[in-house]
C-alpha cells in the first residue's frame, strides 16, 4: 500500500503528473463529453458578476479534468477583496474545445482572458494543470502579475517514459475505466471524489489526451531563477505528507531554482484542496494576493 501511495504522488503534480503516455491507437478520436445541465449554465452566469472591490484582480485556473465550478465553494469569500474571475480550460466544463490543444496554446487564451477582463495587474491562481499554465504565463510575463500561487502543481512534469507508457497501455485498454480510479483517490471524502471523476469524465477526451501530451515537455524549473512574481505553493497532504519533509520535497518537485519562494501545507486535504478546505484555502489566497509578507508555515 505504501509503495502505491509513494508511486501515485510521482504521478500527482500537474494533475495526475502523467496519467500517460497516450499511444497512437487511443488517439484525439474519442469524446466522452456529456450534455451540460441548467445548473451549470446558471454557476456560469453567476461566476462573472461583478464584485465590489477594484484594487485587486484575480484570476482562477482549474486543473486538468476539472472544469470552473471546482472554485465555486472559494468565489463568496473572495468577492469582497478581489475582482475575480476563473479561467476555464477548452474542452473543459461549459468551454468549446480547440484542435490539438496543448499548455502554450492555454497560455496564450489567459493572456486573451485577462485582457478581455480588463484586468491590469492580477495574481494567477492555478491548480494543478492550471499551476503549469499560470506559473509559464508568469514567466512570460512578469510585469503583468501581481502574485503567483500554485496548488498541487509543479514546474516540471515528473513522471518518467516507463511509467507513461504503463499508463498509456491501461488507458487503451478501458480509458473510462482508468481516468475514474485515478481521479476517485483524489479525495477521501466520496462525495468529493465522485465529483472529481464526473468532472474528469465530461471533459472532451481529445482535449484531456492532447494536452497531457503537451506536458510530458514540460519544464520550468532552469527559468525560475529568473521569476520576479511573489511565488507561493500550496500543497495538499496528498503531495506532502505530514512524515516527510516538506522543503526536501519542493525540491524533488522542482523548486529548488525558485528565486524566492513561500509555502502553505494544508493538513488533512486531497488533491482538490478548495472543496475540502474552501474557507482555508480561502484565507490564504486572500492573505497572500494582497501582500507577500505574510507568514507561511512550512
Amino acid at each position: 500500500m505504501v509503495g502505491s501511495l509513494n508511486k501515485f504522488r510521482r504521478l500527482l503534480p500537474g494533475l495526475i503528473l502523467a496519467l500517460l503516455a497516450i499511444l497512437p491507437a487511443l488517439s484525439l478520436a474519442q469524446n466522452n463529453t456529456p450534455a451540460r445541465n441548467s445548473r451549470e449554465a446558471a454557476i456560469e452566469h453567476a461566476r462573472n458578476i461583478e464584485n465590489s472591490s477594484d484594487e485587486f484582480e484575480m484570476v482562477l485556473i482549474h486543473g486538468l479534468g476539472a472544469n470552473a465550478t471546482e472554485w465555486d465553494d472559494v468565489l463568496p469569500f473572495l468577492k469582497n477583496t478581489f475582482r475575480v474571475r476563473v479561467f476555464e480550460l477548452a474542452g473543459h466544463g461549459l468551454t468549446k474545445p480547440i484542435a490539438d490543444d496543448t499548455i502554450t496554446k492555454e497560455v496564450a487564451r489567459l493572456g486573451e482572458f485577462i485582457a478581455a477582463q480588463g484586468f491590469n495587474y492580477p495574481t494567477l491562481v492555478g491548480h494543478g494543470m492550471g499551476g503549469m499554465i499560470a506559473m509559464q504565463y508568469a514567466l512570460d510575463h512578469p510585469a503583468a502579475v501581481h502574485r503567483l500561487i500554485v496548488m498541487d502543481s509543479t514546474p516540471i512534469q515528473l513522471a518518467s517514459a516507463e511509467e507513461k507508457a504503463a499508463v498509456g497501455e491501461q488507458l487503451i485498454t478501458d480509458y473510462d475505466m482508468f481516468v475514474a480510479s485515478r481521479y476517485l483517490q483524489f479525495s477521501q471524502d466520496e462525495t468529493i471524489a465522485d465529483r472529481a471523476v464526473d468532472m474528469a469524465l465530461r471533459t472532451d477526451s481529445a482535449t484531456f489526451v492532447s494536452l497531457l501530451m503537451s506536458s510530458f515537455d514540460y519544464d520550468l524549473t532552469d527559468r525560475l531563477n529568473t521569476l520576479s512574481v511573489p511565488l507561493l505553493v500550496i500543497g495538499s497532504e496528498m503531495m506532502f505528507p505530514a512524515d516527510q519533509s516538506s522543503r526536501h520535497l519542493l525540491e524533488h518537485y522542482g523548486f529548488g531554482h525558485a528565486r524566492s519562494l513561500s509555502f502553505k501545507r494544508m493538513a488533512k486535504t486531497g488533491h482538490l484542496m478548495m472543496l475540502e478546505q474552501p474557507i482555508m484555502t480561502s484565507s490564504v489566497l486572500l492573505a497572500f494576493g494582497v501582500t507577500a509578507d505574510y507568514n507561511f508555515d512550512n
